[in-house]
This record gives C-alpha cells, sequence and structure tokens, in this order.
C-alpha cells in the first residue's frame, strides 16, 4: 500500500472526501497544527541523532502553540 498526500483548497474538502468515501480509500484530514506537532518530531529526532537543533526553531513553535518556559 502507498500513501498519498494532497494539499486540497478549503471550499474542496467536501468534494474530495466524498471521493474517497466512494472508492472506499482510507483517509484522514491533516491540520496545521498536526504538521507542525511533525515538524517539531522530526526535529527532535533529528537533534537526538545529531545533537544538532535549530533552538530558535523551536522555541518559536512552541510559543506559537502556548508553552511559556
Amino acid at each position: 500500500m502507498k500513501t498519498l498526500l494532497v494539499n486540497i483548497p478549503e471550499n474542496e474538502e467536501d468534494f474530495f472526501m466524498s471521493l474517497m468515501k466512494k472508492f472506499h480509500f482510507k483517509s484522514k484530514v491533516l491540520t496545521k497544527e498536526d504538521l507542525e506537532e511533525q515538524a517539531l518530531a522530526g526535529w527532535i529526532k533529528k537533534g537526538m541523532k545529531t545533537e544538532d537543533v535549530d533552538i530558535k526553531k523551536v522555541f518559536r513553535l512552541l510559543e506559537k502553540h502556548g508553552a511559556k518556559g
């Protein structure tokens, strides 16, 4: 099985979701927050391997989500 990520305009979401259901494809809508969390997890994983993390990026993302440090 393969995974396909598609960016669609918000006003077309209903059309594409109905198309997925019609052809019995599994689908999941990722929010902007989901994508940011995946990016943060990737940075952490990379940093644990290389011990080199862009601290400014991490703090900006954490501040954006209301984390206080």
